[in-house]
């Protein structure tokens, strides 16, 4: 799965780019809102070990996943977009940058095309966000996508998640 945008290119991660991903995958800051909120990568061993654990899923899950944004400008890997089947029959958009590139509407315009593939090459009727209520800026991303506030319900790991549906 392969696209772009005015200016992006979203693409699967490649064995390449563990350097780069360390700076957000690997960033306490960055990842807070993530599953647990810790850091996923430590250093470049680990994060070429989620890479590899990243391109094996586009094998099992064709056209879902994890995959790279970059700016087109100059090809700096600024963070990912997913697109993910959940446990129940509902599949899941979500989006991480680095907080050096926030506050830019690039979550926003990788989220629009990620929506596009979902609905039109994986032909889905429905996607949902879900996120931590206290992630204001989420929420906003969420909201400006279209996406409806579906309410607040406690997940495994223990916080409260908000669920969008678009």
């Amino acid at each position: 799965m392969h696209f772009t945008t005015t200016r992006l290119i979203v693409r699967p991660f490649e064995p390449a780019d563990a350097p780069a991903v360390i700076l957000f995958w690997g960033d306490a800051d960055t990842v807070r809102f993530l599953g647990d909120g810790e850091p996923w990568v430590a250093d470049e061993p680990s994060a070429a070990a989620c890479i590899d654990r990243t391109r094996a899923y586009y094998h099992e899950h064709p056209g879902y996943g994890f995959f790279a944004v970059e700016l087109k400008a100059d090809t700096s890997l600024v963070g990912h977009i997913v697109l993910k089947p959940l446990g129940s029959d509902e599949v899941e958009i979500g989006w991480l940058l680095d907080t050096r590139y926030r506050g830019q509407g690039l979550a926003h315009e990788a989220a629009i095309g990620m929506l596009h593939h979902g609905f039109e090459t994986q032909g889905l009727d429905q996607i949902v966000a879900v996120m931590y209520p206290e992630n204001r800026a989420s929420r906003r991303v969420a909201e400006n996508l279209g996406m409806v506030y579906q309410g607040t319900r406690p997940e495994q790991i223990g916080r409260a998640s908000c669920r969008e549906r678009v």
